[in-house]
């Protein structure tokens, strides 16, 4: 038999977003410092905490999570590196988000089996945790689990109009 309509909703899709699509302040779930960093530390995120606010004014909808990778090449910033690693002049930034234009990499999008919809008059808060875990086929990719729970406020009396219960899905690379 077919699989299950929800494999292919709760499968990570690579996609290239416009900035537009983003409509909170990005969250940083994990930072590596590659000079110090461990074997053990790249191994994958567990209970990465985040959190958005989104203003509903625009009238827009919350139908997915999207993942992307920021590297930084800059001078080493640890103890040991400080004073003897060479300084670098020229920092450059690699971010793969939506508003910095395409890159091969691209952004990994997470949708959810129900859109939340965000109104005007209301803020909407999106507060939740994150686990990567690498798979065991292949240790570049990642499942994704997400914990997450939604609460609406009235923006001008600042009154809690609805939260949900908290919702969980696994999201596994096809």
């Amino acid at each position: 038999p077919p699989p299950n309509p929800r494999y292919y909703l709760l499968s990570s899709k690579w996609s290239e977003l416009p900035g537009s699509a983003v409509i909170a302040e990005p969250s940083v779930v994990k930072t590596l410092d590659m000079a110090t960093c461990t074997l053990e530390d790249s191994r994958g995120v567990s209970g990465a905490k985040f959190g958005f606010k989104v203003d509903g004014s625009q009238g827009k909808v919350c139908s997915g999570f999207a993942g992307w990778f920021t590297s930084d090449f800059k001078s080493r910033t640890d103890e040991e590196g400080r004073d003897a690693a060479p300084k670098v002049d020229n920092p450059v930034l690699l971010d793969t988000g939506p508003a910095n234009g395409y890159t091969h990499w691209g952004q990994q999008v997470f949708h959810l089996t129900s859109p939340i919809n965000l109104l005007p008059g209301e803020e909407t808060s999106i507060d939740g945790s994150l686990d990567m875990i690498r798979t065991k086929e292949n240790v570049r990719l990642y499942n994704v689990k997400l914990d997450y729970d939604v609460e609406r406020k009235n923006v001008s009396s600042g009154i809690v109009l609805n939260k949900s219960k908290p919702a969980s899905f696994l999201y596994q690379i096809p």
